[in-house]
C-alpha cells in the first residue's frame, strides 16, 4: 500500500512539474523577448537567452520613443484608477446586495435575484449601445467616471452572486450573538459578517480586477486618448508595417505586472480558513 502511494504522489508530482513547465515558458519567452534586441529576435532562437540585455526597451515603452510612440505611464495610471475603483466599489456594492440576497425571503428578493442573474449572464457586447448612449446623456462618455461607472453596471451583479452565496455559509449564531449584544444590521454586516468573509472579499477582488485590467471592447469604445487603458495600447503596439517584438513583450509584461502583484497580496486571503476560528472562544 505504501509503494503504491508513493508511486501515486510520484506521478502526480510530475504531472504538477509538466504542467508547471507548460504554463512557465512563455512567461519565460516573454521576459527573453523583452531584453533582446531586433536582430537577436529575428534569427529566431526564441528560448535562447541573451547575455547582453537591453533594458532600454522598457525606457521606450514607459515614455515612448520613434519606434514606440505610445507612452504606457499614462495608461498604466489610467488601468490602476479604474480598475482599483471599480474592484472597491464591486466589493461594497456587491457585498450589500449579496447580503441582502442571501437574507431576504420575499417575493422581491427573488424577482431581484432572477434580474441580477439574467445581467450576470448578459454579454456586454449587447448593452454597448444603449451604455453609450447613457454615458453621451450624462456627459461621462470618454471620462474616468463613465468607464467606472460602465464597468459596475457589467461586475456589480458576480460580485452580489458570489458574496452573497459565500454569506450562505456564514454561520447564523454569529448574527444572533450580535442582536443579542445590541447590534442593528449594518453593524452586524460591517463588524461580523464583513470580517468574517475576507477571504470571499479577496476572491471577489482578484476575479474583478483581473476582469477590468484585462478589458478592451469597453476601453476601446468609450475611451478618450486620455483615458485609454493599457490594453488599448497594447493593441496599437502591433504596429502595421514593422513588429518589433521585444518592444510588445516589455509591454506586455508592465501590463501584467500590477495584477500580478495585486493577487500576490490578497492570495493569502484567498485560501485562509477563516471561519475555522471564527467560532473559538
Amino acid at each position: 500500500m505504501k509503494s503504491k502511494s508513493r508511486a501515486t504522489k510520484l506521478i502526480a508530482f510530475l504531472i504538477l512539474v509538466v504542467l508547471s513547465v507548460l504554463y512557465l515558458v512563455p512567461i519565460y519567452v516573454m521576459v527573453v523577448t523583452a531584453l533582446k534586441t531586433a536582430e537577436e529576435i529575428n534569427r529566431g532562437q526564441y528560448l535562447m537567452p541573451t547575455f547582453t540585455p537591453v533594458w532600454s526597451n522598457f525606457a521606450e515603452v514607459l515614455f515612448g520613443s520613434p519606434r514606440f510612440r505610445s507612452e504606457m505611464i499614462p495608461r498604466l495610471i489610467n488601468s490602476i484608477i479604474i480598475s482599483f475603483s471599480v474592484t472597491l466599489l464591486c466589493a461594497f456594492f456587491g457585498g450589500l446586495g449579496g447580503y441582502y440576497l442571501s437574507r431576504t425571503r420575499t417575493a422581491f428578493s427573488q424577482f431581484l435575484f432572477i434580474l441580477v442573474g439574467i445581467a450576470l449572464y448578459l454579454p456586454y457586447q449587447v448593452v454597448i449601445i444603449p451604455l453609450s448612449i447613457l454615458m453621451a446623456r450624462t456627459g461621462l462618455s470618454q471620462t474616468h467616471a463613465g468607464l467606472i461607472f460602465s464597468y459596475l453596471i457589467l461586475n456589480v451583479p458576480l460580485a452580489c452572486v458570489l458574496l452573497g452565496t459565500f454569506f450562505l455559509s456564514v454561520p447564523r449564531e454569529l448574527e444572533e450573538a450580535a442582536v443579542v449584544d445590541g447590534a442593528n444590521r449594518i453593524q452586524i454586516f460591517f463588524r461580523v459578517v464583513t470580517p468574517v468573509s475576507l477571504p470571499a472579499y479577496a476572491s471577489v477582488s482578484i476575479i474583478i480586477f483581473t476582469q477590468v485590467w484585462n478589458e478592451f471592447f469597453l476601453a476601446l469604445t468609450l475611451a478618450s486618448r486620455q483615458t485609454q487603458t493599457v490594453q488599448v495600447i497594447m493593441a496599437e503596439a502591433k504596429g502595421t508595417t514593422l513588429v518589433l517584438y521585444n518592444l510588445q513583450m516589455a509591454a506586455a509584461l508592465m501590463a501584467i505586472g500590477i495584477p500580478l502583484i495585486f493577487f500576490l497580496v490578497l492570495g493569502r486571503y484567498f485560501i485562509r480558513g477563516i471561519l475555522a476560528g471564527a467560532l473559538k472562544g
